[in-house]
Parts: structure tokens; C-alpha cells; sequence
């Protein structure tokens, strides 16, 4: 049996839904809300509509903090990386099956461009006990609840295993991401608990994906599969592009089988989608 056979996916859900996590914090903080509002009416006068965006930015920390809180502790052990700035935009990253250690480089870098950057292990994502997508739900409600983080959908880059994670639970969560990038993603898994056409109908973000055409790893994440993967995302009008580098093998971005152009092409795809749905990261 091969190293990945045994990780998998199921649709599990978490005691305290991310919505109900939402709706209760907003009871919370609506009456606060409007407080500051009316505070700010007596003592400046004017229009109380004028206030509402300060006063709800004044709260949103605390509130983002309440949902991650709500939903359970903080999820996967993690590695923060925070920009510069100190803020930035969230960019959430799912490890290979080798660790959070291999991919420290890759956070650091991508936070030195201005994002707020959290590594998570892939393993706690595609996993055997069936708790992956809550792991994952957790995850990203602590990173927006976190001081470093701005407001807005964040963007979940995995890796082999965490890219099969990725594409297993975080492409289902459009509420809160912005797009999906995988490199070299797992895909072996499918077969074994879908077919492909429902699988990706459950696609509900813009996926961004990498692969190596001579990559032959573990049967884990074979060109063929991907491949069909594409195939069925444009017959079900899913949005997904997919960059195929034909002397690759998996892993080309790190360790022994690196390939500089290819590793290089695929830093400058994932730094454009970046910059498209999250926007330019800010100045250092």
C-alpha cells in the first residue's frame, strides 16, 4: 500500500457550524454596534449612518476572535508568518506529507510580499479520522480572528497532501476563500470516495493547479488524474486552470528534484492569482 492510500475525506462538520459561529457573535456585537453609534451622535451630532462603518471596524477584531473561539481552539498546529507591516491579507498554507519544517521558506517568502501567511500541517486536512474539513474550518476562522490578519476571504495554497486537502474542503468554502492554488495535489484519494464529475461539482472557488508531467511519487498525484480533473471542471463550467510542466516530477519546487524555471514560473502564477483576489498586498 502506498504512503497516501490510507488519507482520505469525509464531508465532516463541526460542533458549532462556521455560519451559527457567525450569527451568534453577530447577536454579540450588533448591540455594540449601535451603542458606539449613538455614542458618537450625542457627542458629534450628524447623521448615525456616517458612523456605522467606524464603529463596526472598531469591533471587527473581537469579532472574528469570538467565531474562532466559537468553533473550537485554534485548529492545526501552525506556523504564523506575519508580513512586514505586521497586517495582511490572510494566505492560509496546507503542508506536503513531510511537514510544516519544508515549507517555512515558501511562508516567509510569500509574507515578505505583504500577506499575513499561516502553515498549517496537510495531514491535520486530508486525513483518515474524518475530521479534516473541520480542521480546516477552524484554521481559517483563527486566522481571520487573528491581530495580524485584514478583513476579507482569504487564499489556500497546498501542497501534495494539503493540495489534496485543499481540494477536498477548502474549495467547498466560498464564504471564506478566495481562491485555491495547488501544487502537485494529491489526487489518488478520489477514486476511492467519488467520481470525478462529483467531486468537482462540489467546486465552488477559482482553483489554480501545478503539476509535473514525470511525476511519478507514491501514484499519488498522477497527470492523468488532474488531468481529468480539468477536464470535467470546464464540461461543469468549474473554474480551474491548470499549468502542466512537462520535465517536472513531483516536488519541483524544493529538495532534489527542484527545477528552477519551473519552481520560478509557478512562484509568478501563484503571486498574479494572489494579487487577483486578494488584491495587491500592501507596502512593507
Amino acid at each position: 500500500m502506498n504512503l497516501l492510500a490510507a488519507w482520505f475525506f469525509s464531508s465532516g462538520a463541526a460542533a458549532v457550524s462556521l455560519e451559527q459561529a457567525k450569527a451568534q457573535c453577530h447577536d454579540k456585537f450588533v448591540p455594540i454596534v449601535r451603542g458606539c453609534v449613538r455614542q458618537k451622535v450625542a457627542r458629534d451630532g450628524g447623521s448615525p449612518t456616517q458612523y456605522i462603518p467606524g464603529c463596526r471596524e472598531s469591533i471587527m477584531s473581537d469579532a472574528r476572535a469570538c467565531v474562532a473561539k466559537l468553533m473550537g481552539a485554534e485548529g492545526p498546529a501552525e506556523i504564523d508568518v506575519p508580513p512586514p507591516s505586521g497586517k495582511g491579507r490572510v494566505v492560509l498554507l496546507l503542508s506536503g506529507i513531510d511537514g510544516t519544517s519544508s515549507y517555512k521558506d515558501y511562508a516567509e517568502k510569500l509574507a515578505e510580499l505583504g500577506y499575513y501567511v499561516v502553515l498549517i500541517e496537510g495531514r491535520q486536512v486530508l486525513s483518515q479520522d474524518k475530521q479534516g474539513g473541520e480542521r480546516l474550518a477552524k484554521a481559517i476562522a483563527a486566522a481571520q480572528g487573528s491581530p495580524n490578519a485584514l478583513p476579507g476571504k482569504i487564499a489556500v495554497i497546498g501542497f501534495s497532501l494539503g493540495g489534496g486537502g485543499a481540494l477536498a474542503y477548502a474549495e467547498r468554502q466560498p464564504d471564506t476563500v478566495a481562491t485555491v492554488i495547488a501544487y502537485y495535489p494529491a489526487t489518488s484519494f478520489i477514486a476511492k470516495v467519488s467520481d470525478m464529475k462529483t467531486f468537482v461539482g462540489n467546486f465552488q472557488v477559482p482553483l489554480l493547479a501545478f503539476a509535473g508531467a514525470k511525476d511519478s511519487f507514491d501514484d499519488c498525484c498522477r497527470l492523468a488524474t488532474i488531468q481529468s480533473m480539468q477536464a470535467t471542471a470546464k464540461e461543469s463550467g468549474k473554474s480551474m486552470d491548470l499549468v502542466v510542466y512537462p520535465n517536472a516530477e513531483h516536488n519541483f519546487i524544493k529538495g532534489s528534484t527542484y527545477r528552477a524555471d519551473d519552481a520560478d514560473d509557478a512562484w509568478k502564477r501563484t503571486t498574479a492569482a494572489l494579487s487577483q483576489y486578494l488584491g495587491d498586498a500592501p507596502a512593507h
